[in-house]
C-alpha cells in the first residue's frame, strides 16, 4: 500500500508539473543561423544559468486563475548575452507573474556571444520575434488575449525586450514592457561592456552601435513601459533607463521610471536586496493601470 501511496503522489505530481510547465519550440521552420550545439548549463549561487543553448523555446507558465483571455507577459532573463540566467530572472519571475493572474512564457532565446558574424546580432532578436509570432499566432490554443501580450527583461535581457519593443514590423512588437536595470545604449562610454562584447565581439562599427542603441529607436508606436533601475547599479548605469525614459516622454508613449537608491544589479525579485524589493508591488500597481490586469 505504501509503495502504491508513493507512485500515486509522483504521478500526480509529474502531472502539475506538467500543467505548470511546457518547453515548446519556437520555430515551425528551419531555425536560422543554426548551430548544432548541446545546451550547457552551469550555477551562479544555487541557481542554474544557460551558457549555451541549441534549440530557442519558450516555458510556458499558465496563471494559477487561468481564465480565457488572459494577459501573458514574455519573460527574458539578463546575462549579458553570454548567460541566461533561467531561474532567477526567469522561471521565479513566471510564477509571480502567475500568482497576479498572468500568463508566463520564459525566453529560452539563444547566446550571441557563442555565434559569430552577423549571427552575433540576429540570433536573440530573432528568436524574440519569433516568440512573439508564436505565441500571437496561438492565442487561442493558450487562452490568451493576443492584444495583451507583454515583455518584461532584465539587463541584457531589458535590451532585448526594448529592441523587440522597437521593431520596424508593428505587428510583431509587445503591447507593453517591463524593464528591470535595463542595457539601452551601446554607446561604449555608458553600456555594460560584457553585453556588448557579446553582441559585437570585435567588430562593431558606429553604425552597428547607433542601430543597437534602443533610446535612439523609439517612435510613436514603441508600448508603454515601465523602467525599473537602482542608483547604485555599478553593472548598468541608471542613465540607460533615464534615456529610455526620456526618449519615451519625447514620443507621448505612457511611461513610469522608478530609481532607488539601492539594490544594485541582477536582483531579480528583489527579496533581500533593500528598499528594491518593493519592485513588484510597483509593477502590479501599473499593470492595473493599464488595464492588464484588474
Amino acid at each position: 500500500m505504501l509503495k502504491i501511496n508513493l507512485i500515486l503522489t509522483l504521478l500526480i505530481l509529474f502531472s502539475f508539473t506538467a500543467i505548470s510547465q511546457e518547453k515548446i519550440p519556437i520555430y515551425n521552420k528551419d531555425v536560422p543561423c543554426y548551430q548544432n550545439n548541446e545546451d550547457k548549463i552551469a550555477y551562479e549561487g544555487e541557481n542554474i544559468i544557460y551558457v549555451e543553448i541549441k534549440d530557442p523555446e519558450v516555458w510556458y507558465y499558465p496563471s494559477e486563475s487561468k481564465i480565457e483571455n488572459n494577459p501573458a507577459v514574455i519573460v527574458v532573463p539578463g546575462g549579458g548575452y553570454a548567460q541566461l540566467s533561467i531561474e532567477s530572472e526567469g522561471t521565479q519571475i513566471a510564477e509571480w507573474l502567475n500568482q497576479i493572474g498572468i500568463d508566463a512564457f520564459v525566453l529560452k532565446h539563444r547566446l550571441p556571444a557563442n555565434y559569430r558574424g552577423s549571427c552575433k546580432q540576429r540570433v536573440a532578436i530573432e528568436d524574440g520575434q519569433a516568440a512573439i509570432n508564436f505565441i500571437r499566432d496561438n492565442s487561442i490554443k493558450f487562452k490568451i488575449n493576443p492584444n495583451k501580450l507583454g515583455v518584461m527583461g532584465f539587463s541584457a535581457g531589458g535590451h532585448l525586450a526594448s529592441s523587440l519593443s522597437n521593431l520596424k514590423t508593428n505587428d510583431s512588437r509587445p503591447n507593453f514592457s517591463v524593464l528591470l536595470y535595463p542595457v539601452i545604449t551601446m554607446n561604449p562610454k555608458k553600456t555594460n561592456s560584457w553585453t556588448f562584447s557579446s553582441l559585437f565581439g570585435e567588430s562593431a562599427t558606429e553604425e552597428m552601435i547607433l542601430k543597437f542603441s534602443n533610446e535612439l529607436k523609439v517612435d510613436k508606436n514603441t508600448p508603454p513601459t515601465i523602467i525599473i533601475h537602482s542608483d547604485n547599479d555599478e553593472a548598468v548605469i541608471p542613465e540607460n533607463s533615464i534615456s529610455y525614459y526620456m526618449a519615451l516622454r519625447k514620443n507621448n508613449i505612457p511611461t513610469a521610471l522608478h530609481i532607488w537608491e539601492d539594490g544594485g544589479h541582477g536582483y531579480g525579485l528583489g527579496k533581500g536586496r533593500g528598499s528594491i524589493e518593493s519592485w513588484p508591488k510597483i509593477v502590479k500597481e501599473w499593470l492595473k493601470i493599464r488595464n492588464v490586469i484588474d
